[in-house]
């Protein structure tokens, strides 16, 4: 399963893809030079669409929890 935790605004929102992707898509959002919206969902259970505004400056943390070789994978040299 691919799941991506999301920290924004100090609220958790959740994402079914891998940080990397969700990294492509926020970095290429950024090299626009222009704000843009991330979709998302919020919520536990019964999940809600949510759209984040990504922007330079916004802080933003993706904690991959899709399987166990991704979630552990501090080794990987991705960046």
């Amino acid at each position: 399963m691919m799941r991506t935790n999301i920290h924004y605004g100090g609220q958790e929102y959740i994402v079914p893809k891998h940080a990397s992707d969700l990294k492509v898509e926020i970095e290429e959002i950024l090299a626009t030079g222009s704000a843009g919206w991330l979709r998302v969902n919020h919520g536990r259970g019964q999940l809600q669409v949510a759209d984040l505004l990504i922007h330079p400056g916004v802080s933003i943390g993706l904690i991959d929890t899709s399987d166990p070789e991704h979630s552990a994978g501090l080794d990987d040299d991705d960046d």
